[in-house]
């Protein structure tokens, strides 16, 4: 078997929608009366630091944001926007759990390596969601986040597998961009019944 693990992506895969970033992106334009460039070129400037947990919460990153957008006064209706994307990402869609535990039945390892916070992982795990993972990698946690080789290299690491025989899920190409150097086949998530369609293209027998 040339695969032995399978690694999963969690908003956008598991939780929430496929659509969430999209239309959030759009709400906080709408908001704040910017355009999506503006929105994109502050975001991921300082996206990384809530991931890796330099920065502890949203309401301070949404504070530094505004800061940057010359928007400080918008920041608690921009927070109960966040609330409500929060609480979409929370819902799991029932199928994924049940196809990752039959992974696992199949003999397969599987690893979750979500870019999120140390919160956003509390909130998985009171949901149970580690429980269905041999391996669960939180980029606040483990200060390593997609699509950083490293943040690979220790999934499979831990996994107990090489890059070679990891098969990885996740619905931002950025995430994946790193595929063909580490090494790992990527699959872009866009919906479940497509995830089936090209895990089975791969000759996993789902």
């Amino acid at each position: 078997m040339k695969y032995k693990a399978i690694g999963f992506d969690y908003g956008g895969v598991i939780g929430g929608v496929n659509a969430i970033g999209t239309n959030f992106k759009q709400q906080v334009c709408e908001l704040l009366d910017i355009d999506g460039d503006t929105y994109s070129n502050v975001y991921f400037a300082i996206n990384h630091k809530i991931n890796l947990g330099e920065i502890a919460t949203w309401r301070e990153f949404w504070t530094i944001f505004l800061e940057k957008t010359g928007k400080p006064e918008r920041l608690e209706a921009l927070m109960a926007v966040n609330d409500e994307a929060a609480k979409n990402l929370q819902i799991i869609d029932s199928k994924m759990p049940v196809l990752i535990d039959t992974l696992r039945e199949l003999g397969f390892k599987t690893g979750l390596l979500s870019n999120t916070t140390v919160e956003g992982g509390e909130d998985m795990r009171a949901q149970g969601l580690d429980k269905h993972f041999d391996v669960f990698h939180i980029s606040a946690e483990t200060k390593l986040m997609k699509p950083d080789p490293e943040a690979f290299k220790r999934l499979t690491d831990d996994l107990g597998v090489k890059l070679d025989e990891l098969i990885f899920i996740d619905d931002a190409e950025k995430s994946l961009s790193t595929a063909k150097e580490c090494g790992f086949t990527p699959i872009l998530f866009r919906d479940f019944d497509d995830l089936v369609r090209q895990l089975r293209g791969l000759t996993i027998a789902i």
